[in-house]
């Protein structure tokens, strides 16, 4: 009987380890598949959010530019001089992803000449990512 209990033993423990390894190749592919596609949301995410801030930036120095070609004499040929700087770093700005590229560190020197123009400007405008609060219909 000792022998057979120790088959037995043997048995399930094997049986144990096959279905622990069984377990973990199917968490491992389920992990990378799913993996895959939360890596995917989230960069879509984040490019969204960048993309918007760029834009954002973008419609600052268009529109500054314009204002400034409409009234020659209240901008600065210095401030003029940092919103053509700051269109033509939205306007290099890469459009699709490129690996050799730091995306992140080019919209941080595009917030820092922002920060400038605004002070040379004399106004307070800043990228804010909060969703604007819903309006209530009323009818």
């Amino acid at each position: 009987m000792t022998t057979q209990s120790n088959g037995n033993m043997e048995s399930l423990v094997y049986l144990e380890e096959m279905f622990q390894q069984y377990g973990h190749e199917d968490g491992l592919r389920d992990g990378k598949d799913s993996g895959v596609l939360e890596g995917r949301i989230f960069g879509c995410e984040k490019s969204f959010e960048l993309g918007r801030e760029i834009g954002f930036y973008d419609g600052c120095a268009k529109t500054w530019k314009k204002l400034a070609e409409q009234h020659p004499d209240k901008i600065s040929s210095k401030v003029l001089k940092n919103i053509q700087t700051l269109q033509k770093m939205t306007d290099e700005f890469p459009r699709d992803n490129c690996p050799n590229t730091d995306m992140f560190a080019a919209r941080d020197k595009m917030a820092a000449k922002m920060k400038v123009i605004t002070s040379l400007l004399g106004v307070s405008q800043k990228f804010n990512m909060e969703k604007p609060a819903a309006k209530e219909l009323i009818y």
